[in-house]
């Protein structure tokens, strides 16, 4: 009977001890499992790092703002600043771009002179009242380049012309880029005319579609991205706010006093305004940096002290009531101030900041340091929201 129990017995310590072994097998697998497990999720924390890395290497910005607004110069100035600049067929291009920039100008000038009843030689009438219905593709079955380079010199030369630019050129609707098609027509209307840089900065053309400049900047890739202006472009937007580091809005400070091309019953600053209130307060902008270029201030600081501010602003002209001396360098700071505060009045009680830049979009120079800074911002942002600070 005592042997059986020791059997028994014996049975049952054998049975604890595979129990006790089978236990430590177990925790020993547990903690394999558990090392490999946490080196999977260290190499998956690796790979979503170094994603984070790839996707804050490449910033997507947004080129918006209405038309004549200078956005298509800043995205020029870009090519010129940080890529190779413009093809010889680009060339080509922009020189019949800036033909067509002197007939848009030169029709204003033929209209200018009915208006204002001026008096046209005999023999300048034909010239002039081709003009005054003038559009670039009429003269395109001319011979020759040549043949339209004449025409303009000739017309340049008319008596009835030199009036209007000389005494009346700032009562006319005339395109920003006049005082530059003036100071260079000797240069740029002759027979082998190739465009420069600033030539092609100051060409004038609506944006219709969505055009693209990837460029390098530091040790990221700048995804820049320039769409249309006018109204019918402005649905396309939508398609290209996914990703987006930063809307750079560009502004039109001169525009204060026109109109839209497509409503002329709408002020082209309004439709600005209203245009960046419903970016800034866009759902799918939440995250995005806004920066904002007050562009063309050379010719903002010459107009307000030719056509007050306060006859298209009413607003502007409440405040002018407080200082109604106000003059030279103490206007502009004024008429400069009150646009900014129309602008950020957008944000009502949203905490995000808009950085504000003042610009000449025509200025290589000005637009180069204004835009680092603007990546500085946008990296800075980029790189915190990846969480890599």
């Amino acid at each position: 009977m005592g042997s059986i129990c020791c059997s028994v017995s014996c049975n049952r310590i054998s049975v604890v001890h595979e129990s006790v072994d089978e236990a430590k097998v177990v925790e020993k697998v547990e903690i394999i499992v558990r090392k490999i497990q946490l080196q999977k999720s260290q190499a998956i924390d690796e790979e979503l790092k170094k994603e984070a890395i790839n996707n804050i290497r490449i910033v997507k910005v947004l080129l918006l703002g209405a038309s004549n607004s200078g956005k298509s110069t800043v995205a020029k100035q870009m090519r010129i600043l940080h890529t190779e600049g413009f093809t010889e067929a680009e060339k080509i291009h922009y020189k019949y771009m800036v033909h067509s920039n002197y007939i848009d100008f030169f029709s204003q000038i033929a209209k200018g002179i009915a208006k204002f009843g001026i008096k046209v030689a005999p023999k300048e009438r034909d010239l002039v009242a081709t003009f005054e219905q003038a559009y670039y593709g009429q003269f395109m079955n001319l011979d020759q380049a040549d043949d339209l380079i004449a025409l303009i010199r000739t017309f340049l030369e008319f008596a009835c012309v030199k009036q209007v630019i000389n005494e009346r050129l700032n009562e006319l609707d005339v395109p920003d880029n006049t005082e530059y098609l003036l100071e260079n027509a000797q240069r740029i209307l002759t027979e082998h005319y190739s465009p420069t840089h600033d030539d092609i900065i100051h060409a004038r053309a609506a944006t219709k579609g969505i055009y693209e400049i990837i460029f390098a900047f530091r040790e990221f890739k700048i995804r820049l991205i320039d769409v249309g202006g006018q109204k019918t472009e402005r649905r396309k937007w939508i398609h290209c706010f996914e990703g987006v580091a930063a809307i750079l809005f560009i502004v039109s400070l001169s525009c204060y006093n026109q109109v839209m091309e497509e409503d002329s019953q709408i002020n082209q600053m309004s439709d600005s305004i209203e245009m960046f209130k419903t970016m800034y307060r866009n759902r799918f902008l939440r995250s995005s940096s806004f920066i904002m270029f007050l562009n063309k201030k050379d010719i903002f600081a010459k107009k307000i002290h030719q056509i007050p501010m306060e006859q298209f602003l009413p607003k502007f002209g409440d405040k002018m009531k407080a200082n109604p001396n106000l003059s030279g360098d103490e206007l502009y700071s004024a008429a400069l101030e009150f646009v900014k505060q129309m602008f950020s009045s957008v944000r009502r009680q949203d905490k995000r900041q808009i950085y504000t830049h003042v610009t000449n979009a025509t200025d290589t120079r000005n637009i180069d340091f204004v835009f680092n800074a603007t990546c500085d911002i946008i990296l800075a942002k980029n790189i915190k929201s990846a969480g890599m600070n």
